[in-house]
């Protein structure tokens, strides 16, 4: 007789993100809305999340992870380097680098750092006077662990995972501040015969920054998302996404694989991806601005180079290319004994 797959869990699961999504909507549409500081942590690190639609908290299986949802880091097969460099709007500009790795049984962690550069600003005194070149920017570092809190005699992708990260930010326009904040991740197992997943994300839960005389909090995200995968080849996301400093939003996005050279030695793959996102639908920015496009090349296991083109109507077009090298587990060969 087949086994009957427990679906409690997973109805546990959405409970936990539909009661943690309800405080920042009510919250975001109080007076506050707008006012939160370090914005360039609501902008997405990776061409690939990027590409679909900042729909990718249940996706991320490399370094990138680490931005995304801390739990999601397992997905990583063994160790994973991502770099992304944007030319972002208006002169600025957004890196982000990390490094993550899978420990097996024992989880996964990894370090990260974003940031955001705001280009040469002229300071002016209050009477119009110009008086020094300014520099602002935004800086990010993380830490991360990720860990399996629910069936150690399954199998990995049979088990529930949860994940953390502690956040250092530092800001510098005229005056500087420094906070430490927090991310929390879920994701669950696979349902479906491992076609289904589903992911839950707490990011930047506490930490404040003050300018002058001014503080404000930084811009809490809540993220519940799924993966639903149709084949090896082709599969599609869905993320609502909560933010304290504004509405609820949602965002979908898919992915379809293309095998160019099947070598042995040097696969060689490509992907379309596409995406959809409603935060700009009510802005008074005009032009399309609610879609997202891109590409990728997989070269074996090893390298992925992925582009994504987001535009932002009249304000112009952002260009994303990032980076992720996977490395593989070595294999271990047990020495053989003398006579044998």
């Amino acid at each position: 007789m087949k086994k009957r797959r427990n679906f409690l869990p997973f109805f546990f699961f959405l409970l936990i993100a539909a009661c943690l999504l309800f405080p920042v909507r009510t919250y975001a549409s109080g007076a506050d809305v707008g006012t939160s500081t370090g914005q360039f942590l609501k902008i997405a690190s990776g061409a690939r999340a990027a590409a679909m639609g900042e729909a990718f908290s249940a996706a991320a299986d490399d370094a990138f992870a680490l931005d995304w949802n801390p739990a999601a880091a397992t997905n990583i097969r063994y160790k994973s380097i991502a770099l992304m460099h944007s030319m972002y709007l208006a002169d600025t500009s957004l890196s982000y680098l990390a490094y993550a790795e899978n420990t097996g049984d024992m989880g996964a962690w990894g370090i990260s750092a974003k940031y955001m550069s705001y280009g040469s600003i002229e300071g002016t005194s209050e009477h119009g006077e110009i008086t020094q070149n300014m520099s602002p920017y935004d800086l990010a570092l993380s830490i991360a662990f990720s860990c399996y809190i629910t069936g150690f005699n399954k199998d990995p992708e049979d088990r529930f995972i949860m994940g953390a990260a502690g956040k250092f930010i530092s800001s510098k326009i005229s005056n500087s501040d420094n906070t430490l904040s927090a991310d929390i991740g879920l994701l669950s197992p696979w349902f479906l015969g491992r076609h289904l997943r589903f992911s839950f994300a707490g990011q930047n839960l506490i930490g404040s920054m003050r300018f002058d005389k001014e503080e404000n909090d930084l811009p809490m995200i809540i993220r519940a998302g799924s993966l639903y995968k149709v084949s090896d080849f082709l599969c599609f996301t869905a993320d609502m996404i909560s933010y304290s400093d504004y509405d609820t939003v949602f965002a979908a996005g898919s992915e379809l694989k293309l095998k160019l050279i099947s070598s042995r030695e040097m696969p060689l793959e490509a992907a379309l991806r596409g995406g959809l996102n409603t935060r700009n639908k009510d802005e008074a920015v005009k032009g399309s601005n609610n879609f997202s496009l891109g590409a990728g090349l997989k070269f074996g296991d090893v390298y992925s180079f992925d582009y994504a083109y987001s535009p932002f109507g009249d304000l112009g077009n952002v260009h994303r290319f990032s980076l992720s090298v996977n490395f593989k587990k070595p294999v271990v060969r047990k020495k053989r004994l003398r006579g044998t």
